[in-house]
This record gives C-alpha cells, sequence and structure tokens, in this order.
C-alpha cells in the first residue's frame, strides 16, 4: 500500500541521527518565508510532533517541498532522494485517480477543478459573503498569514467585506501556502459557503466536460439545470439568447423594455439605438451615480479587465467618482469586449440606475 506523504516524511525524520534531525529543526526555525513554523512546536518536540507542524503549517504537498529543502540543505542528500522516491511526487492521498481527490475541487481541495486555487477563483463570492471574519483574522494572525499590524489594521476596517479586500490585496499574494492556510480556515469557519462554491465548481465541471459528475450528498436535491444555470433549460433557447447577447442583437421579446433583458438600443443592452456604447453614451451620469463600487471593482478584476495593480489603485483613491474616472482613463479604453464586462457587471451591481438611465 502507497505511504501518504505525511507517513513519509514522518519515516524520514525517525532515520535521521540525532545530530542531523537537530540541524533540520534549527534550519526549519530558521526560514525566512511565510507561513513560519512556530518555535514552540519545534524545540524540544518529538519527530512525529514535528512532522505535525510541518503538515499543520505547509499542508502536506507543502511540508513534503519544505522536508526536501531543509534535508538537501543540512546534507542528507540520500534522505532526501529516498523521501522524494517513497512519494513519487504523490498528493496528499496515496495515487488518486479520481479527479475528485484532494488535487481537485470536487472534493473539497484547495485547488478548484481548472488548476486555479480555490480562494482565487471565488474571491468575488468569497468577499461578498464571508460574515463570520473576526475569528478567521485570529488564526490567520495565529498561523503567522498576518502580523500584529496587520492584523490592527485590517480589523479597523468597517465592513467585512473591505477585511476581505485588504486580505486580498496584501497577504494572500504572499505565497500558495498562505491561500491554502486561509482556505482551510475558511473552511472550518465558513463551511457552509465552501460547501455551496465546490459544488458549483462540481455542477460546472460535469456541465463542461469534467470527468464524472458527483453524487449529491444524502438528503440533498440538486436545483433543476435552469435554475442551476441561469438558462431556459432549453439548450437551443439558451444558445440563441447568447448569441443575442454577444452582438447586440434585438431581444426575441419584441418591445421590450427590461435592461436587463441583453437586448440593443432602447431595451437598455450595450448599444444603444444611436450605435454608442451604454458605457460611453452615459459616461458623465455614470461617474456621478454609481457609488456600489467596490464590488464592481472586485469583479472587474476577477473577469481581469483590471490587474491586482491597477485594483489596488483605483481602490485607495477616496471617492466613487475619482475611482470611475480611472477606469475611464485607461481600463475602459481597453476595448468593446471591457465595456462589455463593465455594463454586464452594472446591470448586476446598479440595476436601478441601469434602468433608468436607459429610458434616456
Amino acid at each position: 500500500m502507497a505511504k501518504t506523504i505525511k507517513s513519509a516524511v514522518a519515516e524520514a525524520l525517525e532515520d535521521l541521527k540525532k545530530e542531523d534531525f537537530e540541524k533540520f529543526c534549527h534550519q526549519l526555525l530558521d526560514r525566512r518565508q511565510q507561513p513560519r513554523v512556530k518555535r514552540n512546536k519545534v524545540e524540544d518536540k518529538s519527530r512525529l510532533q514535528v512532522t505535525d507542524a510541518l503538515v499543520s503549517t505547509f499542508t502536506e504537498e507543502g511540508a513534503l517541498t519544505v522536508a526536501l529543502e531543509i534535508l538537501k540543505q543540512i546534507g542528507c542528500s540520500d534522505e532526501a532522494k529516498e523521501l522524494e522516491e517513497a512519494t513519487g511526487g504523490k498528493s496528499s492521498k496515496p495515487a488518486p485517480t479520481d479527479p475528485s481527490s484532494e488535487s481537485a475541487g470536487g472534493a473539497g481541495g484547495s485547488k478548484a477543478a481548472g488548476g486555479k486555487h480555490f480562494v482565487d477563483k471565488h474571491k468575488v463570492q468569497l468577499i461578498k459573503r464571508v460574515s463570520n471574519i473576526a475569528p478567521i483574522l485570529d488564526e490567520l494572525q495565529d498561523n503567522e498569514v498576518i502580523n500584529q499590524e496587520q492584523y490592527a489594521r485590517i480589523r479597523a476596517l468597517s465592513t467585512a467585506q473591505d477585511k476581505m479586500r485588504e486580505l486580498y490585496s496584501g497577504p494572500l499574494q504572499a505565497s500558495a501556502a498562505c491561500k491554502d492556510i486561509f482556505y482551510k480556515i475558511l473552511l472550518a469557519n465558513e463551511k457552509f459557503l465552501v460547501n455551496e462554491l465546490r459544488e458549483q465548481d462540481d455542477l460546472a465541471s460535469t456541465r463542461f466536460g469534467g470527468s464524472r459528475r458527483e453524487k449529491p450528498a444524502a438528503g440533498h436535491r440538486l436545483l433543476p439545470r435552469r435554475r442551476r444555470f441561469g438558462g431556459s433549460g432549453d439548450p437551443e433557447t439558451d444558445r440563441q439568447q447568447r448569441r443575442e447577447n454577444a452582438t447586440g442583437g434585438q431581444s426575441s421579446k419584441s418591445g421590450s423594455s427590461d435592461a436587463s433583458s441583453g437586448s440593443a438600443g432602447a431595451s437598455g443592452g450595450c448599444t444603444m439605438a444611436d450605435g454608442k456604447h451604454f458605457v460611453d453614451k452615459h459616461k458623465v451620469q455614470l461617474i456621478k451615480r454609481v457609488s456600489n463600487i467596490a464590488p464592481i471593482l472586485d469583479e472587474l478584476q476577477d473577469n481581469e479587465v483590471i490587474n491586482q495593480e491597477q485594483y489596488d489603485k483605483i481602490r485607495a483613491l477616496s471617492t466613487s467618482q475619482d475611482r470611475m474616472r480611472e477606469l475611464y482613463s485607461g481600463p475602459l479604453k481597453a476595448s468593446s469586449a471591457c465595456k462589455d464586462i463593465f455594463y454586464r457587471i452594472l446591470l448586476a451591481n446598479e440595476k436601478f440606475l441601469v434602468e433608468d438611465l436607459s429610458k434616456k
């Protein structure tokens, strides 16, 4: 039976001579990269306890990387080679062949099905919906993902959304290990939210080429297809609607005045009757009247209309008007596709404003 990474690391430490194990612990405590192992979890601890500290700090795959790195640094190359051979680059579960294993989003690992980290893929939803932020900050500080200064600064912010944005703008950019720790803390404090987002990954993977469908948990009923994906339930109707939304064509319902229909012209779509884009035609009013700017920036970054540097720069401006002006001065000039994405995000976050402007 194949070994898990944890058991392989434990055996490697057990095989070290006493002086080599002491060197290993010294080097582990001397690491400067975040996250760092706490001294009280290593000093005067057994080899199994040090293994536990490695796994709890770095996750199993991270623990393997750190253990190999330190073994080579202290001159235990043979032991490092044996550890590499024992694990064979496997994930935290022996020889996983199931796509719903720890490395995939389906079973709750920190990696979503497409290879993107769960924390990155669901950034917008996590910013919007994480509410139990206080214990999350406590645990992030305890795990040395954030220091006391960052902890105090983030706690001083007024809303859970602003606190989450500050985490994403700094500490969570440090390393994948920090994101792994954040994911584990989220799982402990926002279990139902994490499970819901993972289920969305499973459904999307199944619909768009995932290798197999997970059975729903006992007592859990899957939503009808049209409710899960926002379509009509009829593939041909949905394809036609997507084509209309992409081209700015007329809605299949003539005379519709609903701005959310995605149709063109006076009905409130991206392109107006005079051929100008909605975002360009109503630039002055949008700059003046858009107030819910924070989630708009979150979604613009998630859709890669703005990058992290632009996101931080725009967020640092003091007023919604200045932030909107900065968007118009750069990112929204890139292409009409960027304006289309911005329009859809406006429709989701400033629906009544969009509807009001569409009537004019």
